[in-house]
């Protein structure tokens, strides 16, 4: 009995060193959030620019996001739509990493496709429809070329809809939950480290405190132990199930929880959505 208590103990340590590296690689790296204000031809003030990015910090600051508002004159070519999209999210993805939480507005005076590409959390957070009510509180601004008053309508609304809660709840179709950790060297430096040293403490208890081999005899009551025959006719009963999702009923009614979503060049997955002026 002594040697199965000290044997449950070394077992003990081993899985302790083995819940601290989970624990270690399933919290999220802190990191400060980035915010980018881009506007390389002034449309927007050096006061208003200063302006956005405070408001921009402290949200970003409260939801752990990443925030860009880029207004560019020229996205390349073609000059297509689809071009477009892929120019937003390899700017969001150059400046904030693959599958990073994060949103990023485009007003593109180029070919006057304005674009929201959203990343990570973002995607659960802003579903399409989500999107489509922040272009409706920036369209106006953007047509009147008041890039200043868009681009504070822009994080208003999409702190709005931060503080309502992420749009989706389904699993198993697309725009299910697709929150991303961010794992930092030192995280797995230290899961690493932790799993050896839970290794070799148990290996190390276990070879003092080996318990002692029963034989199967040692736990039997001979004298109440007896033998009787039964017999069960079971009738087979088959069932199939078809999973068909719901649409969600998200905070907009309707097909409100869902996010649609696309890989960029780079290979991070995107939502998304876009309208023409």
């Amino acid at each position: 009995m002594k040697n199965r208590k000290k044997y449950k103990k070394a077992a003990v340590s081993f899985l302790g060193a083995i819940f601290a590296l989970i624990f270690a690689v399933s919290v999220r790296a802190e990191s400060v959030p980035s915010v980018y204000v881009i506007d390389d031809n002034q449309w927007i003030s050096a006061e208003d620019t200063e302006a956005i990015t405070e408001t921009a910090e402290r949200f970003a600051e409260k939801s752990g996001f990443n925030i860009i508002i880029c207004v560019c004159d020229d996205i390349g070519e073609p000059k297509t739509d689809e071009h477009t999209v892929e120019y937003a999210d390899n700017l969001y993805d150059g400046l904030c990493g693959i599958n990073t939480d994060g949103i990023l507005l485009l007003i593109n005076n180029d070919t006057e496709y304005d674009y929201i590409s959203t990343s990570g959390a973002c995607i659960n957070y802003y579903s399409d429809y989500r999107i489509e009510m922040i272009l409706n509180a920036v369209y106006d601004d953007i047509i009147s070329r008041d890039f200043a008053s868009a681009a504070a309508a822009f994080l208003r609304i999409a702190e709005y809809y931060y503080d309502m809660g992420k749009a989706n709840h389904q699993t198993g179709v697309m725009g299910a939950e697709v929150d991303t950790v961010e794992f930092s060297s030192s995280l797995i430096l230290f899961g690493a480290i932790g799993l050896a040293v839970g290794i070799i403490i148990f290996f190390s208890n276990l070879k003092k405190y080996r318990p002692a081999k029963l034989s199967g005899a040692f736990y039997i009551n001979r004298s109440t132990l007896s033998y009787r025959r039964f017999e069960d006719i079971f009738l087979g009963n088959f069932t199939n199930r078809i999973y068909s999702p719901r649409s969600s009923g998200g905070s907009g009614g309707g097909r409100s929880g869902r996010s649609s979503t696309h890989r960029s060049s780079g290979g991070g997955r995107h939502g998304g959505g876009g309208r023409h002026r």
